[in-house]
């Protein structure tokens, strides 16, 4: 399943439910801005003194600027980097919710959109099951 993920948006429900325990091949496609920055989804480092004195207001303090971000159903205790992609695991089972990397004040200028596509992590969906040949 695909979902494309605006920078504008604080929030972005990607309509695939995921179940806990079961791990998903995360990737992403695209590029989007900060501002004039331009940036694919693994993010950037601060870029100017700005960026470095609000870096512990963000979202995820520890997290690039502009990364992929997910969580369950919008749960702060669920976030996780994806970043240009990764296989995970869900911690809970919910909606994927995700959303650029940003300080929630400044997402009136930002640009661009990525497409994050979720599928089943290690499954071959060309292999038939139960097939002994």
């Amino acid at each position: 399943m695909e979902a494309t993920i605006s920078s504008r948006a604080v929030w972005v429900d990607t309509g695939v439910r995921v179940v806990a325990g079961t791990r998903y091949q995360l990737s992403v496609a695209g590029r989007w801005k900060d501002a004039g920055i331009d940036t694919d989804s693994a993010g950037y480092r601060s870029a100017n003194i700005f960026q470095r004195w609000t870096e512990r207001w963000r979202r995820q303090p520890d997290a690039p600027w502009f990364a992929l971000i997910g969580a369950i159903d919008r749960r702060r205790q669920t976030q996780f980097v994806i970043g240009d992609g990764r296989v995970w695991r869900a911690t809970a089972s919910g909606t994927l919710t995700c959303f650029a990397h940003d300080l929630r004040c400044f997402y009136f200028n930002n640009s661009g959109c990525v497409v994050l596509r979720v599928e089943l992590a290690g499954v071959d969906l060309n292999t038939s099951i139960g097939n002994d040949d």
